[in-house]
């Protein structure tokens, strides 16, 4: 009888271990270089062509002289449009001190700098040059004042008088060589007016040959009755200034700033003539370097002769009309002297009949 092992001993034999199934790594993706078939046989991958391309071309460096100049150009623009470099940039305040310390002529030159500027300074010109009047030129302004134009004058009745021919015929026989003909259609023809006008006539004609006087040279001479083209051509320029200057403050303020000059030219100039032996204003470098008529309300000769020709010129050293020293002070005549002599013109010309009638 066989032999029958231990139920305990015996033992099932074991299963062999089993393994996790190995999965094949990932493939790199395929260019469609390699997916492509060449007459239906496929192709192979190669891998030095699984390289992912990159471009590494680049611009050409330019290297010419119009190349520069235009890269230069463009720098220039573009720092230009960048950078505020105008006046106009800043505050108000500081700007308009500033330009209250220049002469009219700066105010002109600025004008002529761009569309901007001129925009600037015909809309505060006139508030600039009222300013700039009182600061530099006070005693000019009180001794030259600017005739009244009729379009000014508010009383329509008054102004229709005025323009009447009747009065405007008054002043058509009044000619001189150096002074040019008061215009009594736009410009007030009453005494006081007109003496304006020939004050402000004679300060832009006695400007113009400031050149001749410092040089010696003789004035061109015109005879009795004669009227040469080059005077109508200089006589008509100066008109024109003239009404500028009483339309304008600013040409107002260019008028007087001119005559300040030919009246320290004039002082100069009798100074060193020691043939001349009356009074002199005092001028000192300090005075000019300031350019200011400060220096006018001291002490001095007073304008008693008016300069009828251009021979007066040669002897002329401070045209200030309109005042008297009195009391160790200059006195000037007061601005109403236009509304009474238009009130006694019209009243001589255009009497009313029931006065006339209770007068009698």
């Amino acid at each position: 009888m066989p032999r029958v092992a231990d139920r305990k001993s015996w033992r099932k034999p074991a299963a062999p271990p089993v393994e996790a199934p190995q999965t094949p790594p990932e493939a790199a993706p395929r260019s469609h270089y390699h997916t492509s078939q060449h007459h239906g046989h496929h192709h192979d991958p190669d891998p030095a062509l699984d390289v992912e391309l990159v471009d590494h071309t680049e611009r050409l460096p330019l290297r010419s002289k119009r190349t520069r100049r235009l890269e230069e150009k463009l720098a220039r623009k573009k720092r230009t449009a960048t950078t505020p470099l105008c006046l106009e940039d800043m505050p108000f305040e500081i700007l308009d001190a500033i330009l209250l310390c220049c002469q009219p002529r700066d105010l002109f030159a600025m004008s002529r700098v761009s569309k901007g500027y001129r925009d600037f300074i015909k809309q505060e010109g006139s508030r600039i040059a009222k300013s700039i009047i009182e600061r530099r030129y006070p005693c000019l302004a009180a001794c030259f004042l600017r005739p009244v134009l009729l379009e000014n004058i508010q009383d329509l009745g008054v102004r229709r008088h005025m323009g009447h021919p009747k009065v405007t015929s008054r002043v058509k026989g009044h000619m001189f060589h150096h002074i040019p003909t008061i215009r009594g259609e736009l410009v007030c023809s009453c005494p006081t007016c007109y003496h304006r006008w020939n004050a402000l006539g004679l300060l832009v004609d006695f400007a113009h040959w400031q050149d001749f006087l410092d040089k010696g040279e003789a004035i061109p001479r015109i005879a009795f009755g004669r009227r040469p083209m080059w005077n109508k051509v200089l006589l008509n320029r100066n008109m024109q200034v003239v009404l500028k200057g009483i339309r304008d403050p600013l040409w107002y303020a260019r008028i007087l700033e001119k005559h300040l000059e030919s009246t320290t030219r004039a002082i100069r100039r009798q100074v060193l003539n020691k043939s001349n032996k009356r009074q002199h204003y005092r001028l000192t470098d300090q005075d000019l370097q300031e350019g200011t008529d400060h220096f006018l309300e001291a002490e001095g000769p007073p304008t008693i002769d008016y300069p009828f020709h251009r021979d007066s010129y040669y002897m002329l050293e401070a045209y200030l009309p309109n005042r008297s020293w009195i009391d160790g002070k200059w006195l000037y005549l007061p601005a109403s002297l236009h509304e009474r002599d238009v009130a006694g013109l019209i009243n001589s010309l255009f009497p009313v009949p029931g006065e006339e009638e209770a007068e009698g």
